[in-house]
C-alpha cells in the first residue's frame, strides 16, 4: 500500500516526480490501466465557493506530449453524503470534454479503477468496482485527429486553480 499526500496548498503530490512513465497507445489495441485506491476523510473539505465543484484528478494516460489528449478518472467530495463523487475527465484534441459522472465511492474502503481507451472503438469506458456492485460508463464517441502513439501516465493532482485547502491523503495499491 502506498500513501499519495497532497500537502496543504498544494496541486501535487510530495515528493513531485515531473513527468509520467511513457505509454504506448495502439490503434488496433485497447489501452488499459487498472488501479485501485482508498479515499480517506482528508479527502473531505468544503472550499466554499464554486470551485467546490472543480475535479480533482486521480490518474489515467495522454496522447501525445501534451496532456490535452488525455483520459482520466477525476474526482471530488460530495459533502451531503460523505463519499467521493467519481467523473470521467478527458480533453480531446486540446478542448476539454463534459465531465461525466461514474458513480460515488465510500470513504476507507478499496475500489479497483478500470480505463480502457479503444483507438479501434473510437471509445472510453471507465469502470469502478468493490464486489458485489459495479458502475460504469462508456463515454460519447472518441474522435481525435492523433488517436494513437507514444503519450504518458497522468498522476494525481488537486483542483484545477485552487491548491489544496488541507492535507490530502488518497492510498494506492
Amino acid at each position: 500500500m502506498r500513501k499519495i499526500v497532497i500537502n496543504k496548498n498544494r496541486h501535487y503530490p510530495f515528493p513531485f516526480v515531473p513527468f509520467g512513465l511513457p505509454i504506448r497507445v495502439r490503434k488496433n489495441e485497447d489501452t488499459v490501466v487498472i488501479k485501485q485506491f482508498m479515499f480517506d476523510k482528508s479527502c473531505m473539505f468544503d472550499l466554499k465557493d464554486a470551485d467546490q465543484g472543480d475535479v480533482n484528478k486521480l490518474f489515467g494516460f495522454s496522447i501525445g506530449k501534451h496532456h490535452h489528449t488525455s483520459f482520466r478518472f477525476g474526482w471530488r467530495p460530495l459533502l451531503s453524503t460523505n463519499s467521493i463523487e467519481i467523473v470521467a475527465y478527458e480533453y480531446h484534441d486540446g478542448i476539454r470534454q463534459e465531465t461525466l459522472p461514474i458513480g460515488t465511492v465510500s470513504l476507507n474502503k478499496w475500489y479497483s479503477y478500470k480505463l480502457i481507451y479503444s483507438a479501434k472503438r473510437q471509445a472510453s469506458t471507465y469502470k469502478i468496482t468493490k464486489s458485489p456492485s459495479e458502475y460504469s460508463i462508456t463515454t460519447h464517441d472518441v474522435k481525435l485527429k492523433k488517436a494513437s502513439g507514444w503519450g504518458y501516465t497522468l498522476r494525481p493532482y488537486f483542483g484545477g486553480n485552487e491548491k489544496a485547502p488541507q492535507k490530502i491523503i488518497i492510498y494506492r495499491r
